[in-house]
Parts: C-alpha cells; sequence; structure tokens
C-alpha cells in the first residue's frame, strides 16, 4: 500500500513538471506571437494584443499555480524544497515578456528581415 502512494505521488509530480513545462512554453510563445503580430508599441490597444496579453497573464498565473502544487507535492518528501518551483515560476513568468520579444528579434534576424 505504501509503495502505491509512492508510486501515484511520483507520476502526480511528473504530470504536474509535463503541464508546468508546458505553461512556460505557451507564455513564451504568446510573448513571441505579440512581438511578431504587434511589433511596434501603438497608442491604441488592438484586439489581437490585448487577446495574446489577456492569455498571457492567463498562464503565468496557471504557471504559478502549478508551481505551487508541485512545491506542495515535493514538501511531502524533503521540506528543504520548499517554494522553488514557485520562486523558478515567478522569475520565469516575470521575463517571459521579454525573452519572447528578443527570441522573435533574433529569428528575424536570421531569417533576413533585419536588412
Amino acid at each position: 500500500m505504501e509503495q502505491n502512494t509512492i508510486n501515484k505521488l511520483k507520476q502526480t509530480e511528473q504530470f504536474m513538471l509535463m503541464l508546468w513545462a508546458f505553461f512556460l512554453i505557451v507564455l513564451y510563445a504568446c510573448a513571441f506571437l505579440i512581438e511578431y503580430h504587434f511589433p511596434h508599441e501603438e497608442e491604441e490597444m488592438v484586439l489581437g494584443r490585448k487577446v495574446l496579453s489577456d492569455l498571457q497573464g492567463l498562464f503565468f498565473f496557471s504557471l504559478m499555480g502549478v508551481g505551487f502544487l508541485i512545491d506542495l507535492v515535493r514538501m511531502r518528501e524533503d521540506r528543504n524544497k520548499a517554494f522553488i518551483f514557485l520562486l523558478l515560476s515567478l522569475l520565469l513568468g516575470a521575463f517571459s515578456g521579454g525573452v519572447g520579444a528578443i527570441q522573435y528579434q533574433v529569428v528575424h534576424f536570421i531569417a533576413g528581415g533585419g536588412q
């Protein structure tokens, strides 16, 4: 019975790690798409940019929530692992907009658009 519980906890942790990685990828993809479709700051908020910005906020808070849940599962094993994923979620999520924009600029330059 104890082995079954440990196995289920490992499977849950693995699933949440995959979900966390998916949310992080989508967050960076939203930032990339904002830069791709709306490269310059505009005075008026275009509907597409607003939708992508809202999606970015949604996935940021989803990333934070899943990071917190991963930390709860990991704390059952070791109390020293507390809040590592929550901190990673905060840092990586906060820099996603800038990093996504830089990734777009690099891809645009490599593809020959920077001439």
